[in-house]
């Protein structure tokens, strides 16, 4: 059994599913003050909030609570990730976006975790 830890990187965002997008982005921004990257597009697109590899992640398209954790790491990293969950038969799935590869799947207690790659 490979007992070599991916080499984590950073804990880049968390994605939290907002009832009142715009209620939320009005709070993050008095409170914290993070402001949005860009406009709020589609309910189910992530609206990002602060700076980038360090970002919370506004969602409109379910109820609200945490969406998921995304925890970057390296190519090598991820390999060992997808080794690991196809041995131990755990359902994933791979997603390409804009800027990086992500592998999703849950852990013991049904919180989503994200394992992105970021795109250079």
């Amino acid at each position: 059994m490979d007992s070599a830890a991916m080499r984590l990187i950073r804990i880049d965002h968390v994605s939290l599913n907002a009832g009142d997008r715009a209620r939320s982005l009005d709070w993050y921004d008095q409170v914290l003050g993070l402001r949005a990257g860009g406009p709020a597009g589609p309910p189910d697109q992530p609206l990002f909030l602060g700076p980038e590899g360090a970002r919370v992640a506004l969602f409109a398209d379910r109820a609200p609570g945490l969406r998921h954790v995304a925890i970057a790491t390296d190519g090598e990293g991820q390999r060992r990730v997808r080794e690991r969950l196809e041995r131990l038969a755990i359902q994933f799935h791979p997603e390409r976006h804009r800027d990086h590869d992500s592998l999703y799947f849950r852990d013991p207690d049904g919180t989503m975790l994200e394992v992105m790659v970021p795109i250079a």
